[in-house]
Formats: C-alpha cells, structure tokens, sequence
C-alpha cells in the first residue's frame, strides 16, 4: 500500500532528478566541450597531404546563450591541435548580426588559416555584418567559390541552402580535375546533391543540426554508430545530423557545433570540437 510518507518521498525523489537534470542540461553540458578525432581516409591522396590536419568549429551561435568568452575559451584547444587549416561552417551569431563582433579577437588567436561559409542565422539576422566581423577576424569566406589549399588540394564553399543563393557547379568551376578537393556546406542534407550530381568531392563539412543538441537513448543503432536519436533537427539537417556518414567513396561529417540555439539546453551531445588527419588506402 502506497501511503502519503512514500509518496512524498517518491515525489520529492522526481522533483529532485528533475532539477538535477535540468540544471545539468542547462549549465554543465553546454559547456563540456569535446575533442572528436577523425581519420578521414581519401582514395589517392597525394603523399604530401598524409598526415595534414583540420579542425572544424561550426554554429558558436554568439547570442545571450553563447559568449565570446566561450569561444575565446577554446582557441587554445584549437591551437595545440595544431591544424593546418581551421574550417568554419556557419551560423556564427543567433538573431543579432552585432554580436559577431565577439568573434574578432578569438579568432585572431587562431594560429592557422580560416576559411568560412555562411549559415541561415548569419542571412537571418544581416550577412553583410556578419561578413565584415570574420573579414576583421581574417577570415577568408567562401561564398560558390574555391581556394587551393596546397598542391593538389582544394577547399570549395557553397553558400547557405536555406536563405543563399547555393550553386555546386559555379562552386567547384575553378577547380582543376584530379586534385582533391574538400567542401564547406553549412546544411548537411546538402550532401545528397553532391553524390546524386558524381561531384568530384572527396569530404563534406557541415553544422548547422547541432547534432539535435537533445538526443534521447535508443536500443536501435543509428546510421552514425549511436544508440541516441534527436527527436527534433532542422530543415536539411535531418538525414546527416551528426558525426560521420560515407556513400561510395564520398563522406559527410556534421560537427555539433560550439553554441546553442534556439534554446540554451544540450543533452548527450555536448559542444565539439572536430579534429581531422588526412590518411589514404593506398
């Protein structure tokens, strides 16, 4: 028989769990920032690119969730990861363009070079501030356009899906043929257009899901390896949400960025930071 003693103890134990687990998703874990280490595995890398390492910092999301402190917090991470380039995938403010202005001496930390693309929040609140901060910053912003980042590798930047004006092939136009080339794409669904169109794209670096900043236990395993699921991802963040996804030869990785939004809540996904080492099968 349940009498009123037990269920006050019982309640009071729900209530506590609740505040603890509350507090927990709200103050600990956003905060818990993670190293996630990557071999990506290339067919017919050149021999001078084994070895060379990236690091990818998507979604810091600047706003009254995420300060530049935080990001200030995680350059020294960044730098004694030693990458040799620094990718940037979007969405660098919340709904105020004005607080890219965190990003300027941070990223000035960075002892590597940056290259960016936009995400839907930076269109969302004025791009054109957005760009001027990571121009300041010495960002180097890839807008449909491609860079070579040594020989025999280039980096291509297709600009946001949802609210940009994507175009693959003005993107990857400059690129010549049988070099390897890497793409930043904000949005990670973006990916079935680069295996349905045979683009000539080794990686895809996306943000923009969070990885769902909330993912709940499951006992199926998900196509990324995790027996967690979000119950709830963005418009073309559904089918790549987060870590890394091959199809042939091709891969995608979602980075479950720095910051949240729209609501100040992580729940086993923290914040991440990724680093990449480029390998080869052959």
């Amino acid at each position: 028989m349940l009498t009123r003693r037990r269920f006050l103890q019982i309640l009071g134990g729900l209530t506590a769990t609740g505040v603890a687990t509350a507090a927990y998703t709200r103050l600990v874990e956003p905060r818990w920032v993670t190293v996630e280490e990557q071999t990506l595995t290339i067919p017919q890398l050149p021999a001078p690119l084994i070895g060379k390492r990236i690091v990818q910092l998507s979604d810091i999301h600047l706003s009254e969730y995420t300060a530049p402190t935080q990001l200030a917090d995680v350059i020294p991470t960044i730098n004694r990861l030693a990458p040799d380039w620094v990718f940037l995938t979007g969405d660098y403010v919340g709904d105020h363009a004005e607080d890219a202005a965190g990003l300027i001496e941070p990223l000035r930390q960075v002892q590597a070079p940056l290259y960016a693309v936009y995400g839907n929040h930076d269109y969302w609140s004025n791009v054109r501030v957005v760009r001027s901060m990571l121009e300041q910053a010495g960002v180097q912003i890839l807008r449909n356009s491609a860079q070579p980042l040594a020989a025999g590798l280039w980096l291509g930047g297709v600009d946001d899906v949802w609210s940009g004006r994507p175009d693959l092939a003005e993107t990857l136009r400059a690129i010549p043929s049988g070099v390897t080339t890497l793409l930043l794409v904000h949005e990670p669904d973006f990916f079935d257009q680069v295996v349905q169109r045979q683009a000539p794209v080794a990686v895809q670096f996306s943000g923009h899901s969070h990885g769902g900043q909330v993912r709940l236990p499951t006992l199926q395993r998900t196509p990324e390896g995790l027996y967690s699921y979000a119950p709830i991802l963005p418009r073309y963040g559904r089918r790549y949400p987060i870590g890394l996804r091959q199809v042939g030869t091709q891969q995608v990785y979602t980075n479950r960025g720095l910051g949240v939004w729209p609501l100040p809540y992580r729940l086993n996904c923290p914040p991440e930071i990724s680093r990449f080492t480029l390998a080869t099968d052959g």
